[in-house]
């Protein structure tokens, strides 16, 4: 049985962003993410950032509460508070409080680091999303990257046979030279050695929650 929630919804690509095009994997998995789960993430651009993504974006990196987690966190600045996952699920949830989406206390996103593939696909049925850390390989090195898990083909027998991607950057299974990375299929075994931690089946994942009113 397949499950895609992401069907007949934008697809969203890092490459066009206005902000750290490079440097937005996250917050456009994120994104991503949100859609798939009816999120109406696309009312939420702004006059300068009318991309949903950027506006995202821009959010995480202004916000007063998010820097000054982001100064507790990493006080060094190694990475900016984009590339922080605990700083990515709050400064989403608090956007999407800021816009009236999600009450004071609530959270759409919730990162944890002990996902299983059935934790990942059992949101994936209930009409959510998840967005993923992992490991891929691209020009004859790997590079950290983050993804958007859409949807799930399960057997009859309930097993998770696969995941279905949306990856902002293109197609990880021929080393990106694809850049359209719309419902790309990625194969239980790819799971477990891609996605941190690579070849352990505890991930780091956020879990997005189906939007109330879709």
């Amino acid at each position: 049985m397949t499950t895609n929630n992401s069907a007949g919804k934008p697809y969203y690509t890092q490459r066009n962003n206005a902000i750290r095009p490079s440097g937005a994997c996250t917050v456009t998995a994120m994104i991503a993410a949100l859609s798939a789960a009816c999120w109406p993430v696309e009312s939420l651009g702004t006059e300068k950032y009318p991309q949903p993504e950027d506006a995202l974006m821009n959010y995480i990196l202004s916000d007063g509460a998010v820097a000054a987690a982001w100064k507790r966190l990493d006080p060094a600045q190694r990475f900016p508070p984009n590339e922080w996952h605990p700083l990515l699920e709050m400064g989403t949830n608090s956007w999407l409080e800021h816009a009236g989406l999600l009450r004071h206390g609530k959270k759409a996103a919730v990162w944890g680091e002990d996902r299983t593939l059935s934790d990942i696909a059992d949101c994936i049925r209930h009409g959510g999303a998840a967005v993923l850390s992992g490991t891929f390989a691209q020009g004859g090195k790997t590079i950290g990257h983050v993804v958007a898990a859409v949807g799930c083909n399960c057997s009859d027998g309930g097993e998770v046979e696969s995941l279905i991607l949306d990856d902002s950057w293109g197609d990880y299974r021929d080393g990106y030279e694809t850049a359209n990375g719309n419902d790309i299929e990625m194969p239980a075994a790819d799971f477990l050695r891609l996605i941190r931690q690579c070849g352990c089946r505890h991930k780091m994942a956020h879990l997005v929650q189906m939007f109330k009113e879709c």
